[in-house]
This record gives structure tokens, C-alpha cells and sequence, in this order.
């Protein structure tokens, strides 16, 4: 692996959560989802997808250890046991190990990541149990939602941990709605930016107006003061 200068998400994200915005999170996001697109388009499935398989470099998010990647031609249940973090696999791998892994598994992991990505910790981290946390995911729990949350993006990790599959989106789906909040955010970032150079402008021109009234005071003075006279 080359080296990653932020080293993994988790890591990265106990370091510096407390300094990323909304926009820096939808970034990661779009960038962990873009990596996926990828895998996806080369009909590859990652099916180990957690925090410390997302490493970040220069500020960008990369999808590294496909050990266990698989081509979606090939069969892939998981009969030989469940791999990976119990917190980021399919609930429909956790209660049916036979289960066919598919893209909807992999846009499930997705969904656990973009929520990380919202709390800044991983799933049920108080909860060390393991045979717990199986159970809450196959009933259908998932993590509270964190307040604050920018609803869009909210109701997209949701519909991606859905405990139906077919109710989750594709990636190119995930993908799309990504890139529209950044859009958006990136909108409402310079309009904010324009707002202040405006409230610059007018206050500069406040000032330059309260010398200028300060300076016709001083003149008015001056032309009104009483002449001395020796008549």
C-alpha cells in the first residue's frame, strides 16, 4: 500500500473531525462513492468495505484492500464464513451466510460510511458484543441519525442501509446525489462569499462617508468661527 498521508478514515476522522464542514464530509463521500463506481463499472464487488479500508491522501479518500474483491460473474456467497467488520456487512449476509453478495452489498457498507462520515466514530462503538450487533442489524436497527445532519444527505445513507435490498440504490444513483449537494453547497459558499465582500464594500463606504461628514464638520467650524477685530 502507498503510503496516505491522513492515514485511514477512522483515523483521520478522530484527528480532525471537530475541523470538517458539511462540504468537507460530502467530499469524502462523493470520493468514497467514486471509488465504488469504479469497482462496479469493472463489474468488481469490494465486499469488505469499512473505515479502515478507506485510506485519505492529500485530502482524498481511497478504497484500498481487495483481498476479497470478487468480479460479479463469479459466485459469491460467503459460505465459508462471514468476513470483515460485523457493523458494515449486509444484514442479509448476517442472518443468511449463503446469501449472494451483490452491489447492494456493497451500497449497504456505503451507507454505515457516509453515516461515520456524519458522527465522526464507527457504528455501535459502545457495544463490543458482536453477536448483539448482528442481531440489532438483521432486526432492522441502525444508529441514531446525528443532529444536524443536512436532510438529503441523511435520507441518502438511509435508503443505501435499507434493510430491503432492492430498496437501495445503485452507486451511479449514490453518486449523482453526491455530486448535487456539493453543487449546491459550493453555491451557497460563494454566495456567503459574495455577501461579504458586499458588507466589505458597504462598510468601506460607511467610513469613507463618515470622514467625508467629519471633514465638512471641521470645514463649517472653521468658516463659522468669529473674526477678531481691532476696529
Amino acid at each position: 500500500m502507498q503510503y496516505a498521508d491522513g492515514g485511514d478514515l477512522r483515523k483521520y476522522l478522530q484527528s480532525n473531525f471537530i475541523t470538517l464542514t458539511w462540504d468537507d464530509k460530502f467530499k469524502l463521500a462523493y470520493q468514497i462513492a467514486e471509488g465504488i463506481k469504479y469497482l462496479h463499472g469493472e463489474n468488481i464487488l469490494h465486499r469488505d468495505l469499512h473505515s479502515k479500508n478507506i485510506v485519505i491522501h492529500e485530502g482524498e479518500a481511497k478504497i484500498i484492500d481487495l483481498g476479497i474483491a470478487k468480479s460479479t460473474e463469479t459466485e459469491t456467497n460467503l459460505h465459508t464464513g462471514v468476513f470483515g467488520m460485523i457493523a458494515y456487512i449486509d444484514p442479509k449476509i448476517l442472518e443468511n451466510c449463503s446469501y449472494n453478495y451483490d452491489e447492494k452489498s456493497d451500497i449497504y457498507s456505503l451507507g454505515v460510511l457516509m453515516w461515520e462520515l456524519s458522527s465522526g466514530h464507527p457504528p455501535f462503538i459502545n457495544e463490543k458484543n458482536e453477536y448483539i450487533i448482528r442481531t440489532h442489524l438483521i432486526n432492522g436497527t441502525r444508529e441514531d441519525s446525528i443532529f444536524g445532519t443536512p436532510d438529503k444527505y441523511l435520507k441518502l445513507y438511509k435508503s443505501c442501509w435499507s434493510k430491503n435490498p432492492k430498496e437501495r440504490p445503485f452507486i451511479n444513483e449514490v453518486f449523482i446525489e453526491l455530486e448535487k449537494m456539493m453543487c449546491i453547497q459550493d453555491d451557497i459558499d460563494n454566495n456567503n462569499n459574495n455577501n461579504d465582500d458586499i458588507l466589505n464594500i458597504t462598510d468601506s463606504k460607511s467610513k469613507q462617508n463618515d470622514k467625508s461628514e467629519n471633514n465638512k464638520s471641521d470645514t463649517y467650524c472653521i468658516e463659522t468661527e468669529p473674526l477678531n477685530s481691532n476696529v
